[in-house]
């Protein structure tokens, strides 16, 4: 559905926005899925979206003592999880669309990147929002995973490939623009760095000895003599949350792995609604402002608004971050919901 939004864009209008928007419509009325996993266990991932119309939400952030004025997203990719009705955990990226320019001759068409939006979504200084749905915030926001800023780029017919801007900044080593072909070397770098060090799993959910039994008896055979459990009490009390997600995902080639690792929870910036972490209740913060002014603006949005009203934190959010008609901007939201019923098994 999303691909035939983008190749419909790219027949009319080739623009960013557009396709942008043309995402989030098409799969506005996506239905739930249901399905069962180990045991008694059940799970249900929830798709939602919203697209504010409007003007750019710019924001205003300071590098090296010069002040700089740039859009901070054209999308917000959410991917939540909820474990028999309580929110564990959320997972943030913020993707910045880019489509290629006509190149004259035969020379191979190029993306044109920003460098001072390219740092802001590489390394999220504080941040005043100026217009749009963060207009008279202020943020400072972790960016450990180093996938809350990303770039997606669009290519005719319906192509799409997400990059870390980390990865980005590294890769343009200076320049303002490059071709398609020249991200494969990082995809691919990034590709085999994860099949060294991960368990193959099925897409969907992460690798869970402790309700599992396949999972179990695997990580039985890989880590001997209980390694595993003491690695997990190690996550388990820096994050506060019984349920840690894998790394996130840098890069996605395609709109298919895209998709699977969105729907997949394996794509983004985590905060875990039960830490008292300064840098989960910032990020939180940001997010909940953001889908609240996003939610009223269309009125679209309600699964998710109600799973952030249920998690831990600062209960006025969305009544301190409401919008006015002159705060309109052009974002839009993707929005996977992941809710696992445990059994009695």
């Amino acid at each position: 559905m999303m691909r035939e939004g983008i190749e419909a864009s790219f027949a009319t209008h080739p623009d960013e926005v557009d396709c942008v928007r043309a995402i989030v419509d098409v799969i506005r009325d996506t239905a739930p899925v249901n399905g069962h996993l180990h045991n008694a266990d059940s799970f249900k991932l929830e798709v939602e979206s919203a697209f504010l119309h409007g003007s750019k939400s710019q924001v205003c952030f300071s590098i090296g003592g010069k002040q700089h004025h740039r859009e901070l997203a054209d999308l917000l990719v959410l991917a939540t999880y909820v474990e028999n009705g309580t929110l564990a955990f959320q997972r943030a990226c913020f993707i910045q669309a880019k489509r290629n320019r006509s190149a004259s001759g035969r020379s191979a068409q190029r993306f044109e990147i920003d460098p001072w939006q390219l740092a802001l979504l590489g390394s999220f200084p504080e941040f005043t929002g100026t217009s749009g749905v963060l207009k008279g915030q202020s943020h400072k926001l972790r960016n450990r995973s180093g996938m809350l800023g990303a770039y997606g780029f669009l290519s005719p017919p319906g192509n799409f490939t997400a990059v870390s801007a980390r990865i980005l900044n590294h890769l343009l080593g200076g320049r303002k623009s490059l071709t398609a072909k020249e991200l494969i070397p990082a995809i691919l770098s990034e590709a085999g760095a994860a099949r060294s060090v991960q368990v193959s799993m099925p897409d969907g959910f992460w690798f869970d000895p402790d309700h599992c039994p396949e999972c179990h008896k695997m990580a039985m055979c890989c880590f001997p003599g209980h390694w595993w459990r003491h690695h997990l009490s190690h996550s388990r009390r820096h994050t506060g949350n019984a349920d840690t997600p894998v790394e996130s995902v840098l890069t996605c080639v395609g709109l298919d792995e895209f998709v699977q690792s969105w729907s997949g929870l394996r794509l983004g910036e985590v905060w875990h609604a039960k830490s008292h972490a300064n840098s989960d209740r910032a990020l939180r913060a940001c997010l909940c402002g953001i889908v609240s002014r996003v939610a009223q603006g269309t009125g679209k949005l309600p699964r998710l608004q109600q799973v952030l009203a249920s998690g831990e934190g600062d209960d006025n959010i969305s009544e301190r971050t409401g919008t006015s008609e002159g705060d309109m901007s052009g974002l839009g939201i993707l929005s996977v919901i992941g809710t696992v019923s445990r059994g009695e098994g």
